[in-house]
């Protein structure tokens, strides 16, 4: 049976959804939707095991301590203790063993105590450009030390 403009009426075998079918259908859909949410919900808390408070409080120390690097003057800009550092393969890191003692500052905030290193490396190529790093590093209890970092660049403006 063919379609024809002002008929109204399906033909034998075609048929559609009814409302009702529908609904189930997005019901059914929703709590899918939901149920794989929740599971990557989980997925990423497992995989951050510890407080995203303490990553945006070492982060706004480490913030803190670079806005005060940028203040002191040129001549003065120095690294923080250098027994607070360790070379390694990826680098210069923390040397989290020797924190409390030589660490360039520590604050404690509600219970965590946070220690900040900071090292000033010259450009090799432009004697007016010193690199800073800011480690901002914590332990919570009875975990493996965490840390973030901020890394900045100064030029000497001459004034």
């Amino acid at each position: 049976m063919r379609w024809s403009p002002g008929s109204s009426k399906l033909g034998i075998g075609e048929s559609g959804f009814s409302i009702l079918e529908v609904f189930v259908a997005l019901l059914i859909l929703s709590f899918g939707a939901l149920g794989l949410a929740m599971v990557q919900l989980t997925a990423v808390k497992a995989k951050v095991p510890f407080s995203s408070s303490n990553i945006r409080t070492a982060t706004d120390l480490a913030q803190e301590a670079i806005d005060h690097l940028l203040q002191v003057p040129w001549t003065e800009l120095r690294s923080s203790h250098p027994d607070g550092f360790r070379s390694g393969a990826e680098g210069v890191s923390p040397e989290y063993s020797r924190l409390a003692a030589s660490a360039g500052d520590s604050v404690t905030v509600q219970g965590t105590t946070f220690y900040r290193v900071w090292q000033v490396m010259p450009d090799p190529e432009m004697p007016t450009l010193k690199t800073i790093t800011v480690w901002c590093c914590w332990r919570p209890e009875g975990s493996s030390w965490r840390q973030a970092s901020l890394v900045t660049q100064r030029a000497d403006a001459g004034y």
